[in-house]
């Protein structure tokens, strides 16, 4: 799934195995709750969620209960109840991530590089994220981005806080291999739902 040609300073580095697995998704959980414990992260987090459809054609991005990959019972019954508080998303995040998404995973992927803070190393690594992303979905692989650890840690840096997050990593990682994107990997048990995307061209 991984292709590096004309990508350099990037590669992937794959979690598997019980004992690294559950380190990883130990840390994944202890990550989503020091994001909603974080008065900040929480708000902005929140504003992306689009709760309706007005939201969703107004935006045309964001996180929508469509692509929550909840099952269809569970997804009608959230569409007929009132928008969610930003206190109760944060604990369904949270469960969610305990229960399902850290539970269910078949492994875990990180996309790394040496030097994460220059610009076409992150462009290099949205490319090869893109190049994942197509090849799995080729092959009937589901992929879910869970980036609350590099959240936390970017927190951490710009707040002047201890590191607690990044040296917990590190230790799942290889040597100088600094982490810029993660997500689970596993077969799907059913089709995901469609996303808001704003159209490719511009419109004036």
């Amino acid at each position: 799934m991984v292709d590096t040609t004309e990508l350099p300073g990037v590669s992937v580095q794959w979690v598997t195995g019980p004992a690294p697995m559950a380190m990883l998704s130990r840390l994944m959980v202890d990550a989503a709750q020091a994001v909603v414990a974080d008065e900040n992260q929480s708000r902005d987090g929140f504003a992306w969620f689009r709760s309706n459809d007005d939201a969703i054609q107004t935006h045309h991005d964001g996180l929508t209960l469509d692509a929550q990959g909840l099952s269809p019972l569970t997804l009608g019954v959230a569409k007929l109840l009132p928008a969610s508080t930003r206190s109760s998303g944060d604990a369904f995040w949270v469960e969610q991530t305990r229960t399902v998404h850290t539970a269910t995973a078949a492994a875990y992927g990180v996309l790394t590089a040496t030097s994460p803070n220059d610009r076409i190393t992150q462009f290099h690594t949205g490319r090869l994220l893109q190049r994942i992303h197509l090849t799995a979905t080729t092959r009937g692989i589901a992929l879910q981005h869970m980036n609350q650890i590099t959240e936390r840690i970017d927190a951490e840096q710009r707040a002047g806080k201890p590191a607690t997050f990044s040296p917990r990593f590190a230790t799942l990682l290889p040597p100088d291999a600094k982490p810029l994107v993660a997500f689970r990997v596993a077969y799907p048990l059913r089709d995901a739902r469609p996303s808001p995307r704003r159209a490719a061209a511009v419109t004036q």
